[in-house]
């Protein structure tokens, strides 16, 4: 009896044992659950239909249940065909063994799952966010294959998840403007936990590749990701992509370069933002712009119609705290590749931002005012603070150097006219051919401190006669006093000790009184004072006219000779008379045809070197907005006398200016004669008369032409002017 029972429950444990063992390896099939299983997840959601094939049924020994899998089922859900090709359900044995399901696990694989037929099942979910997007913002794709597995209670609701599968060719729509296509990727999510990479992507021609987000779900959410982007992009993709943006649309521009993209953002339970990092850095390999209108500047020698740059490292920073940057280091060149290294850091505000610049000239810049001019070629660097606020530019430094040369301004204010409301130091050390032309200070404080021992004024004179539509320095109102021991002036005289006090207002001078020196006994002295009715007075007097005058082409080839200007300025314009007396013409090219015609003898004083002499020169003018009136300009000489009168248009510097030349001889016997004038201008004998050269000068600047007339009777007024100017000599 006793090895009866022994054998007994030795093979019941063994059949237990195989069948288990069987059970848990192998498996069985059948059929005779199948309307079990559709009857129960029928009645926890009615809309499902469902048609199985046979089920394996196997036992998972760590679980202690049942596994029942089928492949290819038939599902639908409200007419929507659900691409399932394996399903897999957990379930007590319990319940099996009593013919009931009691599912607490069911793993199901998906493929080729279309985002349009998930969007159809969406709409009959509740309402949250993901719905949403879900709805409005994807289009197109599909799920390619993913695999699930869902824990739940017994009825039938969610209590944990596990996926993961891969998604191809969906377009998302970030907001109205921002649309990425081709979007694939592969996924690995659960409760807490969403992985997602190799995401690909296409946005405007940028391509976006090997990209991962991490989602993680704590006490907040919490995204970090990271892609590349390759980008070659041309000016009707980037006038797309920066469409409030004048630079795009104005102008040509053409980019090509990748990026390496990186950020964090986190959220709390209602998915405000709590703490985001956005960090890029890489490489722009080629870029260009070709502006549509030049770029000019009056310090620029050349107008600029290209930018390049090449090898331009990139980088870019946002962060919650307002901790942003954008830095460009690379190379660039304008006009044609002559490539120079540039720095430039942003902080990105809006309000107030701050750019630093760094970078190598690529182009010459001149400045007249200091007659010093930058060379491409050598390495002449700038350096610079710059706050933009307000619609001011405010400049805390600007820092030029190139080899012995260099300019230092500190604090420098500019409006959005380009105008100076606040300027602290200049200090600036320059050169010319090797040669030192400027050392000078410069301190702007109640009173305009200029010292120094060397200014460059070559131009000064031209750049103070132009009238400008726009005053850099219309906003300065300050006492100003200079002092410096050399002027270097245009015909390169050297005037020595040069003082000046006086006031600015609105930019201008409001009164001015100088004293210097070009040698020993020679001297120039300036003054500008108040006279009645807002009109002021300016007195030149100069022992060298030739200083003061070389800017002018008029007064080319003047030597010698003492200067005295007198003008009366307002607001409508001015009255003026220059003179000059004693003083010499070494060469008068615009003049020499007229010469030969009035006196062999006057072009012989040319020829010879010692120049053509003159005792006086009176011009008066009279100026205005729009043109300058050239009442008479009265000339005698010992060879030939000169006079005319005319006008210059300012707006477009035509000159038009007549008048009349005669030998000095003949003006001479004519005055000796002066109280007979009919006697003169008839004569006593047949054929005698009063003779000259009558002509016409006509024309724009560069293009001037000259009529001349050589048989001409000197008029009275040439005569009488004359006369008055000889007597009082």
């Amino acid at each position: 009896m006793k090895k009866f029972l022994y054998s007994f429950l030795v093979i019941t444990v063994f059949l237990l044992t195989s069948g288990v063992t069987y059970l848990s390896i192998f498996g069985i099939e059948t059929t005779k659950f199948n309307n079990l299983i559709v009857k129960e997840i029928k009645k926890k959601d009615p809309r499902i239909e469902l048609e199985l094939q046979k089920i394996k049924i196997k036992l998972d020994l760590k679980k202690i249940q049942l596994y029942l899998s089928t492949s290819n089922p038939k599902i639908t859900y409200e007419n929507i065909k659900i691409p399932v090709t394996k399903i897999s359900i957990y379930s007590k044995i319990g319940k099996i063994l009593n013919t009931k399901i009691e599912i607490s696990q069911i793993s199901f694989t998906i493929n080729k799952f279309k985002i349009k037929d998930i969007q159809k099942i969406a709409i009959r979910i509740k309402p949250s966010n993901f719905k949403k997007y879900l709805l409005k913002n994807l289009n197109g794709g599909e799920v390619e294959k993913a695999l699930f597995n869902l824990r739940t209670d017994k009825d039938f609701k969610l209590i944990d998840y596990k996926a993961n599968g891969s998604i191809k060719k969906v377009t998302a729509k970030i907001t109205n403007n921002f649309t990425i296509k081709d979007v694939s990727f592969n996924f690995i999510a659960d409760n807490n936990l969403t992985l997602i990479n190799s995401i690909n992507a296409n946005y405007q021609g940028i391509s976006i590749t090997n990209g991962s987000i991490d989602i993680e779900k704590k006490k907040n959410l919490e995204i970090k990701g990271k892609f590349n982007s390759q980008f070659k992009l041309e000016e009707n993709q980037l006038k797309k992509l920066f469409q409030k943006t004048k630079l795009f649309k104005k102008n040509k521009i053409d980019v090509k370069g990748s990026v390496l993209h990186v950020f964090s953002l986190k959220t709390n339970k209602f998915f405000k933002i709590i703490d985001y990092q956005y960090k890029s850095s890489g490489t722009i390999s080629q870029a260009q712009v070709i502006f549509n209108n030049s770029f000019k500047n009056k310090f620029l020698k050349n107008s600029i119609n290209k930018v390049f740059f090449n090898k331009t490292k990139i980088e870019i920073n946002f962060n919650k705290k307002n901790n942003n940057s954008l830095i460009l280091d690379g190379f660039y060149s304008t006009n044609k590749p002559n490539f120079k290294k540039f720095k430039i850091k942003n902080n990105l505000s809006k309000k107030n931002k701050v750019y630093f610049v760094d970078l190598d000239l690529s182009e010459n810049i001149f400045f007249d005012i200091i007659n010093f001019q930058t060379n491409s070629k050598k390495n002449s660097n700038v350096k610079s603070e710059i706050n933009v606020k307000n619609n001011k530019f405010i400049f805390k430094t600007i820092n030029f150097k190139e080899e012995k040369s260099s300019i230092f301004v500190e604090e420098l204010v500019l409006n959005n006219r380009g105008q100076i409301e606040k300027l602290k130091n200049i200090n600036l050390i320059t050169f010319n051919n090797n040669k030192e032309n400027n050392n000078l200070k410069i301190n702007f404080g109640k009173k305009i401190l200029i010292s120094g021992k060397k200014y460059d004024s070559t131009y000064l004179l031209k750049i103070l006669s132009e009238k400008n539509k726009s005053n850099l320095f219309e906003n300065l109102n300050n006492e100003v006093e200079i002092n410096i021991e050399t002027l270097i002036t245009r015909p390169k005289i050297p005037l020595n000790n040069f003082y000046l006090i006086g006031s600015v207002k609105g930019g201008k001078f409001d009164m001015i009184s100088s004293k210097s020196e070009f040698s020993e006994d020679k001297y120039l002295d300036v003054s500008l004072k108040k006279y009645q009715n807002n009109k002021k007075i300016l007195e030149i007097y100069s022992d060298s006219p030739e200083a003061m005058l070389d800017n002018y082409k008029f007064f080319e080839g003047i030597k010698d000779g003492k200067l005295l200007y007198n003008s009366i300025i307002d607001e409508t314009g001015s009255v003026s008379k220059l003179t000059i007396e004693n003083f010499k013409v070494i060469k008068a090219p615009a003049l020499a045809t007229l010469l030969t015609l009035a006196d062999l003898g006057g072009i012989a004083d040319l020829l010879s070197g010692q120049g053509m002499s003159f005792e006086f020169l009176e011009i008066n003018l009279k100026e205005n907005s729009n043109v300058t009136t050239v009442e008479e300009i009265l000339a005698l000489g010992s060879s030939v006398s000169l006079h005319m009168k005319g006008y210059i248009e300012k707006k477009t510097g035509l000159i038009s200016l007549s008048g009349t030349l005669v030998p000095a001889k003949t003006l001479n016997s004519l005055v000796s004669k002066i109280p007979v004038i009919g006697n003169i201008l008839v004569g006593d004998k047949i054929g005698e008369g009063v003779f000259g050269v009558s002509f016409k000068m006509k024309g724009l600047p560069g293009k001037l032409k000259t009529t001349v007339n050589p048989v001409k009777t000197i008029t009275p007024r040439f005569i009488t002017r004359a006369f008055e100017k000889m007597k009082k000599n």
